[in-house]
C-alpha cells in the first residue's frame, strides 16, 4: 500500500473542490461521492483523523452496529448496552437518603459488602422487587 501524504487537518478546509475529490479517491480507495464540498471536507478531516489516531473504539463499533439494527421508531429512544467500569459510583437518593453504588470487577459493593446484581441491591433499599439498572438510572422505563 502506497504511503499517504501528511495533509493537515486545516488545508482540508482550504482544498479547492477538484483537489478534495483527489485526496478523498487516494484516503478511501474510491472516487468521491457527489455531494456538496463542505460534506467532502467533513469525510475526509474524518478520514485524515482516523489515520493519524486510530479509527473507533470496538465498543463505539459495537454500540453503532447495534443502533443501526434498532428499528427506525425506535432511534433515540432505546437505551444502548452499557459497561460499567470498575470504580464507577453510582448514587441514587431513596426517601431522602442517599445510597451509593461502587462498581467492582466482580459485581458491586454497597454498604461495605459484595453484590452480584444491582437489583438485589435495590430491593435492599426499598424492600421491593426493582429493575436494577432502572432504579439507578441506566435504564429507560418501557412504556
Amino acid at each position: 500500500m502506497a504511503r499517504r501524504s501528511y495533509l493537515p487537518l486545516a488545508k482540508v478546509a482550504v482544498l479547492p473542490v477538484d483537489e478534495l475529490r483527489r485526496e478523498w479517491a487516494s484516503r478511501y480507495g474510491s472516487t468521491a461521492p457527489n455531494i456538496s464540498p463542505d460534506l467532502l471536507r467533513l469525510g475526509l478531516a474524518y478520514k485524515v483523523q482516523e489515520q493519524r489516531a486510530g479509527g473507533l473504539s470496538r465498543s463505539a463499533r459495537g454500540a453503532l452496529r447495534y443502533a443501526a439494527q434498532l428499528p427506525a421508531a425506535d432511534h433515540g429512544r432505546a437505551p444502548l448496552p452499557r459497561k460499567l467500569t470498575p470504580g464507577t459510583r453510582l448514587v441514587r437518593d431513596w426517601h431522602s437518603v442517599g445510597h451509593t453504588v461502587v462498581v467492582t470487577e466482580n459485581g458491586f459493593e454497597y454498604d461495605g459488602k459484595s453484590w452480584k446484581s444491582l437489583s438485589a441491591i435495590a430491593r435492599a433499599i426499598t424492600g421491593t422487587h426493582w429493575n436494577g439498572p432502572r432504579f439507578f438510572g441506566l435504564a429507560e422505563r418501557h412504556k
